[in-house]
C-alpha cells in the first residue's frame, strides 16, 4: 500500500493537544507514514526526533501548510490534520490507504466525527454509486456533510496536490481538488477527529461567484443572446406519466382538463400498464371529444437510464423520474405541459401555454418548502439559504425542441445519478439542483399546491391548476386536518370527481347517507363526514339527521359542505323523517361517531347490492373512545346470502341499523309507522328478500362515548 504523509498544522502552540494527535498516529497499526509538523517561530513545542518541523516566521495558515506539503512531503498520498484534532481508531489509516489503494482514486474523503462537549457526532456519508465525488454532487455534498467543508481527512495523491494553487479556505481547495482529480470517492472509513472549540468549529458553506450546479444558466444565457425565439403550436399538449397503480386516480384530472379547455393533446406516458388498463383508457377517451388521447410507451431503452437512480431517501418509486425522458419519448412534439396525476385544472391553459419562456428550457412554479422553511427559521438541506428558489416540478411548461439540442435530459439524469443519494423529493431536487436559477418562474396560479392556502392564499377563482400536494383527496383523515381555504379546494376535487363519474355513467343508483346526529349533538362532524365524502362511490346525497341543535362551529362547517355536495340537514326526532327524504335507490345508516376506514366501503356495499341483495351489512371494527383502544379481526373478504329465517348467526352484523345498505323503498316501508329502530332492525331482516353479509372489517364502531 502506498506511503503517506502526514502533515500537521499548529496554531495554538498547546502541548497536550499535539501531544494527544501524535499519540492517536502512532498507535496506528499502519507504519509507512511520515509526520511533517507545521508551526510558528514562536513555538515552544516539544517535538519528538521522529517528526519533521517547520517553523514559519507570523501566523501559520493553511495556504502556507499546503505550501510546504507540496515542496516536502514524499508520501503518495497527503493528508492534513490539526494539532488539536486526533485520529479516532487504531487500524483507521490503515483503512484508508487500503481504500484509495483497492479503488485507484487520487483523493478520498474520509467520514470525519466531530467531539463536542465530551460528546461524538457521527455523520456518516451516503455513499451513492460506487461513492464518487464529481462535480454534478460537490456543491450539494459542501452543503450537506460537514466535511467537505474543509481538508481535514482528505487523502490527496501528491501529484494532484501539487496542482493545487495553496489557498487558505478548506472548501476552496476542497473543490480545486474536486475539478482536478481524476477520480475522487467518499470513503467508509472514520478516520478524523474534529475536536470543536470556540475557535475551532466546522466552517458554513459559502457560495462563491464561481460556484454552478450545472451547466443549464450558461446554456440558458447562450440560447439568449443567440435571440432564440420558441415556435408555440396551436394546440395545446399535456403530458401525464402514469403506470397502474395511477390509473384509478385519473379521471378527475382528465374530466378537468376536458371541461376547461376547447381541444389539447393527452399524452398518457406509461412504462408498465396492464392490457385492462389500456382498454379502460381506450374507452375513457370516447367520452371526451375534445381531448386527443395518445398511449405512449417508454421504451426499455430509455428507462435504463432512470432505473439505477438511487430512491432511498424516498418512497417514490423510480418513474417519477420519467417526466425528465419527455423530449426523447416524444420526439415529434415541441412543447408540453407536464402535470403530475394529482393535479385539478380549474381554468383554460392557453394562458400558460402561451408564456414565453424567454430562452430557458422549463417554466416552474415556486413549491411551499420555502414558506415552511422561513416560517420555521431553517434552511433547505441542499440549498440553503438559496431555497427559496426551490420549485415545484409537478407542472412545468417544457420546450422539448431546446431540451433535445441541448440534450439536458440525460445530463441532468446522470446529476441524479450522483447525488440522488441525498435527495428528498427524489426528481424535484433533481429538476432544481440542474436547473437553479436557470428556468421561467411562473405564478403560483399554474401550481398551486394546498399547503400555500396557509402562506400565500389565493381564492380559488383565481387558480388555474390547484395541485392536492399534502392534502391528498383520497387520503383518510384528511378533512381533519383542513381548514377553510383546503377544505374547499378538497370540496372541489369532490365535487369534480362526482361529475366526472356522472358523466361516464359509473354509478347510476344514488345512494341516500343518513348521518345521525341525535345522539351527540355536539361531534366533531370532519372525522365522519371525510370518511363519507372521500368514498369512490360518489353518487351519493348526505341526510344530516338532527333534533335542531347544531353547534355554529357545526353549521358553518355544514354550510361550506352544501356548495359542493348533496347534502340536506333534516330536523327531527325520529329516523322515519330522514327516510322520507330520501331519494336514492338505497340507504345507508351511518351514526356521527363512527367511520368509514377505506375510501371503497360503499363500492363494495354496492356491489354486493347489486347481486340482488335487499339489506347489506358488514362486520367493523370496535374503537373504545375511553381508552382509545380500537378492536379489530383480520379477515378474509367473503361475502354470505341469507334469506329472512337463517340470519341468526349474524347477530353482530345485524343487530342494528347503523352500517347498513338497504333498499329505500324497503327501508320506508319498514319505518313509515314509527316503529323504535331496534324494531325497525328486525323487520328490516324479516322483509328482506335477501340479505348480505361482508366478512370484511369496513367501518368503525365506537363506544364508551
Amino acid at each position: 500500500m502506498p506511503k503517506v504523509t502526514i502533515v500537521i498544522m499548529d496554531t495554538t502552540g498547546k502541548q497536550a493537544d499535539l501531544a494527544k494527535c501524535l499519540d492517536s498516529i502512532s498507535k496506528q497499526t499502519y507504519s509507512d507514514y511520515e509526520l511533517l509538523l507545521v508551526t510558528s517561530e514562536e513555538s515552544s513545542l516539544v517535538v519528538p526526533p521522529s517528526v519533521t518541523q517547520y517553523e514559519l516566521s507570523g501566523q501559520v495558515d493553511l495556504a502556507r501548510t499546503i505550501t510546504l506539503a507540496k515542496q516536502h512531503a514524499n508520501g503518495q498520498f497527503v493528508t492534513f490534520m490539526q494539532a488539536r484534532d486526533f485520529i479516532l481508531e487504531d487500524d483507521a489509516l490503515a483503512n484508508c490507504l487500503q481504500e484509495v489503494d483497492k479503488r485507484d482514486v487520487d483523493l478520498g474523503m474520509a467520514n470525519v466525527v466531530r467531539l463536542a462537549d465530551d460528546k461524538f457526532y457521527l455523520s456518516n456519508h451516503h455513499l451513492g454509486n460506487y461513492g464518487l465525488i464529481n462535480t454534478n454532487n460537490l456543491i450539494p455534498y459542501m452543503r450537506f456533510y460537514l466535511a467537505f467543508r474543509n481538508i481535514w481527512g482528505l487523502f490527496i495523491n501528491k501529484e494532484l496536490l501539487e496542482k493545487l494553487a495553496a489557498q487558505n479556505q478548506g472548501q476552496r481547495v476542497l473543490y480545486q481538488a474536486v475539478h482536478l482529480a481524476k477520480k475522487a470517492i467518499i470513503m467508509q472509513s472514520k478516520f478524523y477527529c474534529l475536536v470543536e472549540a470556540a475557535d475551532n468549529q466546522v466552517e458554513p458553506f459559502r457560495w462563491q461567484t464561481d460556484y454552478e450546479y450545472s451547466e443549464a444558466k450558461r446554456l440558458v444565457s447562450e440560447i439568449r443572446a443567440r435571440g432564440y425565439q420558441a415556435q408555440i403550436p396551436k394546440v395545446i399538449n399535456v403530458a401525464l406519466c402514469i403506470d397502474d397503480n395511477l390509473v384509478k386516480r385519473l379521471v378527475p384530472l382528465i374530466y378537468s382538463l376536458a371541461k376547461n379547455n376547447r381541444e389539447l393533446n393527452l399524452y398518457l406516458v406509461y412504462y408498465r400498464l396492464s392490457s385492462s388498463n389500456k382498454d379502460y383508457l381506450r374507452q375513457l377517451a370516447t367520452n371526451f371529444s375534445n381531448l386527443n388521447f395518445h398511449l405512449r410507451k417508454l421504451t426499455k431503452e430509455l428507462h435504463q437510464f432512470i432505473e439505477p437512480i438511487n430512491l432511498s431517501k424516498t418512497k417514490l418509486p423510480v418513474a417519477t423520474y420519467t417526466r425528465v425522458l419527455l423530449p426523447h419519448i416524444l420526439p415529434e412534439v415541441k412543447r408540453i405541459i407536464y402535470l403530475d396525476t394529482d393535479t385539478q385544472v380549474l381554468a383554460s391553459l392557453e394562458e400558460l401555454w402561451q408564456t414565453d419562456l424567454e430562452g430557458n428550457f422549463l417554466g416552474a412554479a415556486g413549491d411551499s418548502a420555502p414558506y415552511m422553511h422561513r416560517k420555521l427559521g431553517t434552511w433547505h438541506s441542499m440549498f440553503g439559504d438559496q431555497g427559496d428558489n426551490y420549485f415545484n416540478s409537478g407542472v412545468l411548461l417544457m420546450d422539448l425542441e431546446l431540451m433535445r439540442k441541448y440534450h439536458v435530459a440525460f445530463k441532468m439524469i446522470k446529476e441524479a445519478l450522483d447525488t440522488a443519494q441525498i435527495f428528498v423529493q427524489a426528481d424535484q431536487d433533481a429538476h432544481n439542483l440542474y436547473y437553479y436559477d436557470a428556468y421561467k418562474r411562473l405564478d403560483l396560479k399554474y401550481n398551486y399546491g394546498s399547503p400555500l392556502f396557509e402562506y400565500e392564499p389565493y381564492p380559488l377563482e383565481a387558480i388555474t391548476i390547484l395541485h392536492h400536494y399534502v392534502y391528498k383527496p383520497w387520503k383518510d383523515g384528511v378533512l381533519e386536518e383542513a381548514d377553510s381555504l383546503v377544505l374547499a379546494a378538497l370540496n372541489t376535487y369532490y365535487q369534480a370527481k362526482r361529475e366526472a363519474d356522472e358523466l361516464l355513467g359509473k354509478w347510476p343508483d344514488k345512494i341516500s347517507v343518513i348521518v345521525d346526529l341525535r345522539q351527540n349533538e355536539r361531534a366533531d362532524l370532519k372525522r365522519c363526514l371525510g370518511g363519507l365524502l372521500y368514498q369512490s362511490y360518489t353518487n351519493l346525497e348526505i341526510l344530516v339527521l338532527t333534533k335542531g341543535t347544531l353547534t355554529k362551529q357545526q353549521a358553518e362547517f355544514l354550510a361550506e359542505l352544501q356548495p359542493y355536495h348533496r347534502l340536506e340537514i333534516v330536523e327531527a326526532s325520529q329516523l322515519k323523517e330522514a327516510v322520507a327524504k330520501a331519494s336514492g335507490a338505497y340507504v345507508y345508516f351511518l351514526n356521527i361517531n363512527d367511520l368509514l376506514l377505506k375510501e371503497d366501503v360503499l363500492a363494495k356495499f354496492y356491489q354486493v347490492a347489486n347481486k340482488g341483495a335487499d339489506l347489506v351489512a358488514s362486520d367493523y371494527q370496535r374503537f373504545d373512545y375511553q381508552t382509545k383502544m380500537i378492536y379489530w379481526v383480520n379477515k378474509e373478504e367473503q361475502v354470505a346470502f341469507l334469506g329472512a329465517t337463517n340470519n341468526q348467526q349474524y347477530q353482530r352484523e345485524l343487530g342494528e341499523l347503523t352500517g347498513w345498505l338497504v333498499k329505500t323503498s324497503l327501508a320506508k316501508e319498514c319505518l313509515a309507522s314509527g316503529v323504535s329502530e331496534q324494531l325497525a332492525a328486525k323487520l328490516l331482516r324479516q322483509e328482506a328478500k335477501q340479505v348480505a353479509v361482508i366478512s370484511e372489517q369496513l367501518w368503525l364502531k365506537t363506544f364508551n362515548k
